[in-house]
């Protein structure tokens, strides 16, 4: 990338050596200026503030084309092709090769070169001047031309001074600039006050460096475009330029209240023009007379600024939050008057309906009766009486039937209420016995702390005796360390098995238990069971089982028997009886665990 820029560096080098050896070859004075507008094609090619463009800029200067350039802007340019656009081209390339230049001749360049550069720029802005006012009011093309290229001359002399200071003391003692400034032109005398201020602003310290002579003479000027013009923009330009000088070197307050005793009576004439923000700065500091003065008003100027803007935000604040509840005051009262309506038109609905309903039992009653009478009517006298009896009767019916399913109606309330009821004391009791039964289990399993059955303290020393006569008659035999402890795990192995064995031998034992006690109900239920006559309801309940697998299965044999015992003799050689071990197995899945 650096060989890329040294090749373009060094091609825009040859570029600017090809166009000085063009000027210098060039014989005729009128074609130097066209010649050098080729210097902005390439200043545009560069990035500005870069190296590349500081080295073309220094080229141009040790090829002495920023002097030829100096030297084109003397020729008088309404003899050359573009005229004073041409003027204002060279002014533009003169302003960007002077700033960021620091050549080795450096006395030569800052004390010659540069207050000469700016003479010359305030020349320039004096002939376009001078033409600008020559031309009649006809001609507003032209005049908007020249007036455009005399900003842009101006301009090119800001950037000059902006980026060199100390010009700003040649441009504002050019005595140029005071005859551009004394002439009755509004555009142009906008545009100077504009450029006094800017090189205020640029150099503080320049006002006093100058001669009270420039700096009144400065002033007088000012102070007559507000007392002798009465047109706003120029009064507008004088003032805003008057405060901005007044705000960076102060004792021009003190010179302005003394030295222009009737400016103030003369500035009210200016209120209500459009620029009554400056108007009131620079009568204020009329008011105050002095630096202090008007620094402790600026102060308060501030203060008031900072209170007026802090006010200002809570109102609005305060407004958007009042904008908020009214809103939402206004959105709660519109939902309210909704529901409200809508509440209202579902009454009006509900009130024609029932309107409607009761229009319509009327009518069907008028038709019954209408029904009723024409039928009375077709009837024979002797079957009328017969008829109302019936009628009646059907009537008696009908309110009857109303009467007993209002009373049923009535009572089922109750009835749901006792059902419930119902449900949840068997819920509860359900719950109850579960828990009782797992009580009883529990007590049932024998704890790990609990003595074995029958082991009295009696028992347990005679255990003991027969313990120590054994371990007499059988000493231990010595071993070692490792068979010990190889019988210590084979031990401890047996005691856990056994431990985890003795719930399932328990539980199997509970079921055995709970099977003989079955069997033992079923024999006395077998044995104390009445005959077949004397068989009431209860007692079918105690033969019924509650599994209903087990019913179905003998009700399914209960049925076969039934309709082998209807058939004839004939057909039962067949049948054979079934061996326990069938029956066994017919069974095996209800058996009872």
């Amino acid at each position: 990338m650096n060989v890329s820029r040294s090749k373009n560096e060094q091609f825009d080098i040859k570029r600017v050596e090809d166009l000085a050896a063009q000027v210098v070859a060039e014989t005729s004075d009128r074609n130097v200026p066209l010649l050098l507008l080729g210097l902005q094609d390439i200043l545009d090619s560069v990035v500005p503030a870069s190296s590349h463009a500081s080295a073309i800029k220094k080229a141009i200067w040790d090829l002495d084309l920023l002097p030829s350039v100096l030297i084109a802007l003397k020729q008088d340019f309404s003899q050359i092709t573009g005229k004073w656009d041409t003027a204002a081209a060279l002014s533009k390339i003169l302003a960007l090769c002077s700033v960021g230049l620091d050549p080795l001749e450096s006395h030569e360049f800052y004390a010659i070169f540069l207050p000469e550069s700016c003479e010359r720029l305030l020349i320039l802005c004096r002939n376009i001047q001078h033409r600008y006012t020559k031309i009649p009011e006809k001609t507003l093309k032209l005049k908007d031309d020249l007036i455009k290229d005399f900003q842009e001359v101006l301009e090119a002399l800001r950037w000059l001074y902006s980026a060199h200071v100390f010009l700003t003391t040649h441009v504002l003692r050019s005595n140029y600039l005071l005859q551009m400034l004394i002439t009755d032109d509004k555009e142009t005398s906008i545009v100077l006050m504009g450029l006094i201020q800017n090189s205020v602003r640029v150099n503080v310290l320049v006002l006093q460096s100058l001669s009270d002579k420039v700096v009144f003479s400065l002033l007088d000027e000012m102070i007559y475009k507000l007392s002798a013009f009465s047109d706003a923009e120029v009064g507008a330009a004088a003032t805003r330029a008057l405060v901005n000088i007044a705000d960076v070197y102060p004792p021009l307050i003190q010179l302005l209240y003394n030295r222009y005793k009737g400016l103030r009576p003369l500035l009210n004439r200016w209120t209500g023009r459009g620029f009554g923000r400056d108007l009131k700065k620079l009568l204020a500091l009329l008011d105050a007379g002095s630096e202090h003065q008007a620094q402790l008003l600026r102060l308060h100027r501030a203060a008031v600024t900072i209170q007026a803007i802090w006010k200002g935000y809570k109102a609005r604040k305060q407004l958007k939050k009042a904008d908020t509840a009214f809103t939402n005051l206004q959105k709660n009262f519109r939902a309210k008057q909704e529901v409200r309506d809508r509440r209202m038109d579902k009454n009006r609905r509900e009130r024609e309906l029932h309107h409607q309903l009761l229009v319509a039992r009327r009518q069907a009653l008028r038709n019954s009766r209408q029904k009723q009478l024409d039928m009375i009517a077709a009837l024979h006298p002797s079957d009328v009486n017969q008829y109302l009896e019936k009628a009646q009767v059907n009537a008696a019916v009908k309110i009857q039937a109303h009467w007993k399913g209002y009373q049923e109606r009535q009572r089922l309330g109750l009835r749901k209420a006792s059902a419930k009821q119902v449900k949840a004391a068997m819920i509860i009791q359900s719950y109850v016995r579960r828990w009782l039964k797992q009580r009883e289990n529990d007590r049932m399993e024998l704890s790990l702390w609990k003595m074995p059955p029958g082991l009295t303290d009696d028992r347990r020393v005679e255990l003991q005796v027969v313990i120590d006569k054994y371990r007499e008659n059988h000493p231990p035999k010595r071993r070692s360390r490792e068979k010990m402890e190889e019988l210590h795990s084979q031990a401890h192995e047996l005691l856990s098995k056994h431990l985890m064995l003795r719930g399932v031998d328990r539980k199997k034992n509970q079921r055995r238990q709970a099977l003989l006690a079955t069997l033992e109900t079923d024999a006395d239920l077998i044995i104390n069971a009445p005959k077949l006559q004397d068989a009431t309801e209860r007692n079918l309940h105690q033969f019924t089982s509650q599994s209903r697998p087990v019913a179905a299965k003998a009700k399914a044999d209960h049925d076969v028997i039934m309709q082998s015992l209807q058939q004839p003799w004939w057909k039962k050689f067949h049948l054979e009886e079934k061996t326990e071990e069938e029956i066994e197995q017919e069974y095996g899945e209800f058996r009872i665990l």
